[in-house]
């Protein structure tokens, strides 16, 4: 896992974005609730002292005889209403039709206009203050006591509660901001923690399900530190890795079977050509040897798909590419074709020598086939890195059949082909496990390089 969100449908990314997203959504939610049960107190605050005011002015009332009305507050209730301080409280005192009774400095005129119904709760209003036309929140109120005949209306400036609630904000904010912000880090930490720790055991599943191959059957995916939801998943992969491996045992053993079997019946044919005219029995001959070099490709394929290089084994490439040489030499001579080695002293590789000594001979004689008559088959041994090189004058390989070359049982031309097309799948098998890469290449002056090369770790 490369990093966050790089990489397509990716659970780690998807849920840690999920999680922060979700975070993120229930802190905004928490927030705007909080702030709406802020602005419910600061509303009642104000609603209660503006009929804390109310009751002020209701308790110093007096009514006269004639009905005219006085406010008799004292000194330190009066100062608050004083026209000299910025945006005062206001009160007025009404009688049934409207009429100013009694008010404090500066006002001529009631606060909110009619009706005003008889009700001891107040009635909450907002406007405009009649004199400095600043915003005011006023409360009105016609109590039964006086049968109606009173209606006293108080006010307060609306920036008053404003400023109350900037400042209640700015001090929440300063006070609790850096918990929120240090209580969201903290849980995506954790997040993004308990998601690496959970799928870091995936990581080392998938490393090890790369690791198994053809060669490889009879190992397992191990599924003891994964989560509990994902070992399902992996052992039922591992039930279907043993039915493979039980397929491909099969099958191995049936090719291996079956190549021996034929060994015997070949056996009693070239007896019975040995009894022939030798003009009759010439054209017998080559396609039996033809189908023994089959059988026996099975077999090497068979034993090939089997095989597993030990931990310390190892092979001198120089002296098997030598055994190659002088088994081969013979035969290419009798062609008229020639076989070159050159060496250096020692190359050691871990590997089997037997099987390394099928790979190569198996692409020498590719080669040998391939190369006219009159030219040389090199074999070429290098230490830095290691490697063997064969190296013909044939005809070269076209760019589109080298992907095919490898390929069991492939043959460009199967009319004019001689074999099974099995001798180079048997070299690349081998290589394959040996660690080691076998590849092809264009021969200056013409022809073509298989080049099989080992890697450092080797």
């Amino acid at each position: 896992m490369t990093g966050i969100g790089r990489t397509r449908n990716s659970l780690f990314a998807a849920v840690f974005w999920r999680m922060g997203c979700t975070m993120l959504f229930g802190i905004a939610l928490a927030s705007a609730l909080l702030f709406y049960e802020f602005a419910s107190h600061i509303d009642n605050m104000r609603d209660r002292s503006l009929n804390g005011q109310a009751n002020d002015i209701l308790s110093h009332l007096g009514i006269a005889a004639d009905g005219s009305a006085t406010v008799d507050l004292p000194p330190s209730l009066q100062s608050a209403y004083d026209q000299t301080i910025d945006r005062p409280p206001r009160y007025v005192v009404l009688d049934r039709k409207g009429r100013l009774l009694a008010a404090s400095p500066g006002l001529e005129k009631p606060l909110e206009t009619g009706p005003y119904p008889v009700s001891d709760m107040a009635r909450f209003f907002s406007l405009s203050d009649p004199i400095s036309g600043a915003s005011i929140y006023g409360a009105s109120f016609t109590p039964s006591r006086f049968n109606g005949e009173i209606t006293i209306q108080v006010s307060q400036s609306a920036e008053h509660y404003d400023v109350l609630a900037d400042t209640l904000l700015d001090e929440l904010l300063d006070e609790y901001l850096w918990v929120i912000l240090l209580v969201f880090g903290a849980i995506l930490a954790v997040t993004y923690v308990t998601l690496r720790s959970t799928l870091a055991p995936l990581t080392k599943v998938s490393e090890q399900a790369t690791e198994i191959g053809p060669n490889t059957l009879d190992r397992r995916l191990d599924p003891e530190p994964l989560p509990s939801e994902v070992r399902p998943l992996v052992d039922a992969i591992n039930i279907a890795l043993d039915r493979v491996e039980d397929g491909f045992r099969i099958q191995r053993r049936f090719t291996a079977d079956a190549a021996h079997e034929m060994r015997t019946p070949i056996a009693l044919l070239r007896a019975h050509l040995e009894l022939l005219e030798t003009d009759k029995a010439t054209d017998l001959r080559l396609d039996l040897d033809n189908l023994e070099r089959v059988v026996s490709q099975l077999l090497k394929l068979a034993q090939v798909d089997s095989l597993k290089i030990g931990a310390d084994e190892q092979a001198d490439l120089g002296q098997v590419s030598k055994y190659v040489a002088e088994f081969l030499a013979p035969k290419a001579l009798r062609n008229g074709r020639s076989i070159a080695l050159e060496e250096t002293d020692t190359v050691i590789v871990s590997g089997d020598p037997d099987a390394l000594e099928v790979a190569i001979r198996n692409l020498v004689e590719n080669a040998l086939r391939f190369t006219p008559e009159g030219e040389d088959v090199l074999i070429k041994v290098s230490a830095h890195p290691a490697a063997v090189s064969i190296m013909d004058r044939g005809p070269g390989i076209a760019p589109e059949d080298r992907e095919h070359l490898f390929s069991r049982f492939w043959r460009k031309d199967r009319s004019r082909s001689v074999g099974a097309g099995l001798g180079l799948s048997i070299a690349a098998r081998i290589a394959a496990a040996h660690g080691a890469e076998i590849s092809v290449h264009d021969r200056a002056g013409g022809g073509s390089v298989f080049r099989l090369t080992f890697s450092e770790k080797t």
